[in-house]
C-alpha cells in the first residue's frame, strides 16, 4: 500500500542527492547504490509516517519548521509537512554544517 502522504523532492534536494551519490561513487559504486536505496526507503517511510521525525534544532533554521530523518548512517533529510504533503528541501551529510541550505 502506498503511503498516505505525497512526497515532493525539491530541485535543490535532488542536486544534493546527486552530489552525495557522486562523492560516494568515487569511493565505492556499491556504496553509492546502497545510499540511493536507503534514500528511497527513507522517502517511503516519510510517506507513511512523516510526523515521526523530530524537529531540526539548528538555530540557523526557523524553529519547529523543518523535521529531520536520518538515513544511511550519517545523512539527514530535512523536510516540511503541510497538509498531506511532505516537502524534502535538503539532504545533508551530518558531518557538515547545515550551511548547504
Amino acid at each position: 500500500m502506498a503511503g498516505k502522504y505525497r512526497v515532493i523532492v525539491s530541485e535543490e534536494a535532488k542536486m544534493m542527492l546527486l552530489a552525495h551519490m557522486s562523492f560516494l561513487s568515487n569511493v565505492s559504486v556499491p556504496a553509492s547504490r546502497k545510499f540511493l536505496l536507503a534514500f528511497k526507503e527513507a522517502k517511503a517511510q516519510l510517506a507513511a509516517f512523516p510526523l515521526s521525525g523530530p524537529y531540526e534544532d539548528d538555530p540557523a533554521l526557523p524553529a519547529e519548521t523543518y523535521r529531520k530523518c536520518l538515513f544511511y548512517g550519517r545523512y539527514h533529510i530535512l523536510y516540511e509537512v503541510e497538509n498531506r504533503t511532505v516537502y524534502i528541501d535538503a539532504i545533508v551529510d551530518c558531518r557538515q554544517g547545515n550551511d548547504l541550505l
